[in-house]
């Protein structure tokens, strides 16, 4: 296999491998709908603006918190424009797709800093902190895409700008992640700052001329200085500051020795290769300029060196960023901080893979055993703390968050069904007051936005022409604001559970109740303003071949069959979803029984966006599409191992 086809297959397979990881784990524990900061920055200013035309530009680039998200907010945007429904699992899927290609791209670069012998290994080491569920708030949450553009283009920066020929594709590409930056966190402009650090170390080196330089240094400081001038302070954060000289260093160090925990010398062991790294910078022989003040093409030389001891230099610069604007109480780094510490870690392992890949005649000095001994400690500490991270999150953190989901996404159906206050008048909601959250909601603009499994469902009313007798065949049943011990169960087997949102129709009708076991029920006229798709509750037999029930979407005009709704397995005494999609214009719901000994009962159906029901499959896939992947990249890989075997040894 050509080494480039195989270089391409093995990126892909990381990227699906991320991805994969990703939303098989927000499908086990996520959900869609908005949460906490959604409501304001979202919501207020970015949803309301748009449709309701209300000075979006301004709402745009108003801060949130001491963040302009402007790129969060476009992403985001363009997500419900297109998608027609405001669903955080749709930006969750897409966010795992920025995260993915990011790790993609920083092991595509590492494959050229260092021996190929090292590849494997970074390959692993990159599915490892970009794939597991490290930062579990960032694979849950759609709104913190804000970390990955953060990642994402400060990494474009660094790897770029310091290096390419001021005017070129690579230059400007650099520049262009640099302003970008910017609009993705309040630290944003610190990307600026280590390319103009890395530019002046080069420059003191003689390793550019200043006719080379001098653009980029004033247009990164000018970059910095913009990002100085546009910073917001809130009043309500200022308590989350480090004002001890004690909160603020053990904030640093409780950063710097992730992913352990309460261990605060461990920092020495997770940066060491960083450090060595950033000692033989500091030693090693300058690269000659060319005569446009340019040194050979990255990485080369000690440019190797100087890209990674930036990306890690960055790295630390957020730490101490953080730690002075969330040290507070000197607690251990939020989940939401830790890919950027994972980030990191990539950092220190592409900077161990580095200096064990120089060869000993290239002025390495060091002893072999020492050398893999930093190797050895270092590999046993990130081990340690990512297996005792993954442990907590999978046991405590990730199943907590499941079922906070499930109370919040049930307190914000049934008001969203019957505007009732006093279902958001629990501790589970997805907002810090019911108050705020009933204004929000109060915005028709926003309620039309609604994901599953929170928004309210299409109003269906029987059809006036329907025959009573027919139509008390299928009795209606109305669980909400009821004696949960006793509710009412018309036209449901006494074992299934009535839904406590919304009101259903069934046709079980117990021996001498006196109701009819057999007939047909109608809609009005309905229509589905999003046009995606129709997900219907059904319980009974209906899905069963023969059994004589069947529900249907009919043609208003001509009673032609639209659609058959079924779910995938019988649901007998349980609900089970089925999903159609909806059809273009008007369409009429008909449900039959014609079976004296079987019986079905469904809901109002519930409108999902097309890409809201794509994201779903997806992500409910998430663990297929892992394993799948993980067969070819063990087969790609054994072939890349039998190749470097038959190949001279590569060198740096």
């Amino acid at each position: 296999m050509r080494k480039s086809l195989l270089t391409f297959a093995l990126a892909g397979c990381l990227f699906l491998l991320i991805v994969g990881a990703k939303w098989a784990t927000f499908d086990r524990y996520g959900s869609p709908m908005p949460d906490w900061d959604q409501w304001d920055a979202e919501a207020l200013q970015l949803l309301v603006p748009w449709y309701e035309k209300d000075h979006f530009l301004q709402h745009l680039f108003t801060p949130h918190n001491e963040h302009r998200v402007v790129l969060t907010k476009l992403q985001n945007l363009g997500l419900t424009v297109l998608n027609g429904q405001w669903d955080s699992r749709l930006e969750a899927a897409t966010n795992a797709l920025l995260h993915a290609a990011i790790a993609v791209a920083f092991w595509l670069c590492a494959r050229r800093w260092v021996a190929v012998r090292w590849h494997t290994a970074l390959f692993l080491l990159a599915f490892a902190l970009f794939g597991f569920p490290l930062a579990w708030q960032n694979i849950l949450g759609g709104f913190h895409s804000q970390q990955f553009w953060l990642l994402g283009l400060s990494f474009g920066a660094i790897v770029t700008l310091p290096f390419a020929r001021t005017g070129s594709g690579r230059w400007w590409f650099g520049l262009g992640c640099a302003i970008l930056v910017l609009g993705s966190m309040g630290s944003g402009m610190l990307a600026s700052a280590v390319v103009f650090m890395v530019v002046a170390w080069r420059l003191l080196r003689r390793e550019t001329t200043l006719r080379a330089a001098w653009l980029t240094l004033l247009l990164t400081a000018a970059l910095v200085a913009i990002g100085l001038i546009t910073r917001v302070e809130v009043d309500y954060h200022q308590k989350l500051k480090a004002t001890t000289v004690h909160d603020f260093v053990f904030s640093c160090l409780r950063s710097l020795e992730w992913p352990l925990r309460d261990r605060d010398w461990a920092g020495a062991i997770v940066w060491l290769p960083w450090v060595i790294a950033a000692w033989r910078v500091t030693r090693a022989p300058r690269d000659q300029p060319d005569a446009a003040g340019v040194s050979p093409s990255p990485p080369a030389g000690s440019q190797t060196g100087q890209v990674i001891v930036a990306l890690g230099g960055w790295v630390l610069v957020q730490i101490v960023a953080t730690a002075y604007a969330r040290g507070a109480g000197a607690d251990y780094p939020a989940s939401r901080y830790m890919d950027t510490l994972a980030f990191g870690a990539m950092a220190n392992g592409a900077a161990l893979a580095w200096l064990l890949s120089i060869a000993r005649g290239e002025g390495d000095t060091a002893p072999r055993l020492a050398r893999y001994a930093v190797a050895l400690a270092w590999l046993i500490a990130v081990g340690l703390g990512l297996r005792a991270i993954l442990e907590i999150n999978l046991r405590y953190e990730l199943p907590d968050a499941r079922k906070y989901y499930n109370k919040a996404e049930g307190h914000m159906r049934r008001y969203l069904a019957t505007n009732d206050r006093k279902q958001l008048a629990h501790p589970d909601i997805p907002f810090p007051s019911a108050d705020g959250l009933v204004d929000r909601l109060a915005r028709p603009s926003l309620r039309a936005l609604m994901p599953l499994p929170v928004r309210a469902p299409l109003t269906m009313a029987r059809a006036t022409a329907a025959t009573p007798s027919l139509a008390e065949t299928f009795r209606a049943n109305t669980a909400i604001d009821v004696d949960i011990e006793h509710p009412p169960r018309l036209g449901l087997s006494p074992a299934t559970p009535p839904l406590d949102y919304t009101t259903t129709h069934g046709s079980f009708a117990p021996a001498g109740d006196g109701g009819t076991a057999t007939g047909t029920w109608r809609s009005e006229p309905l229509t589905a303003p999003i046009g995606g798709w129709l997900k219907f509750e059904t319980a009974g037999d209906l899905g069963v071949p023969g059994a004589g029930v069947s529900l249907r979407l009919l043609d208003p005009q001509t009673g032609r069959v639209l659609s058959e709704v079924a779910p995938t397995k019988r649901p007998g005494d349980t609900w089970r979803a089925a999903y159609v999609r909806a059809p273009h214009g008007p369409f009429v719901i008909a449900a039959n029984d014609e079976s004296s000994r079987a019986w079905l009962a469904f809901s109002p159906p519930v409108e999902m966006g097309v890409w809201s029901y794509r994201a779903w499959q997806l992500t409910k896939h998430g663990l297929l599409i892992m394993y799948v992947t993980a067969g070819v990249t063990l087969l790609l890989l054994v072939i890349a191992w039998r190749e470097s075997r038959s190949s001279p040894r590569a060198t740096v």
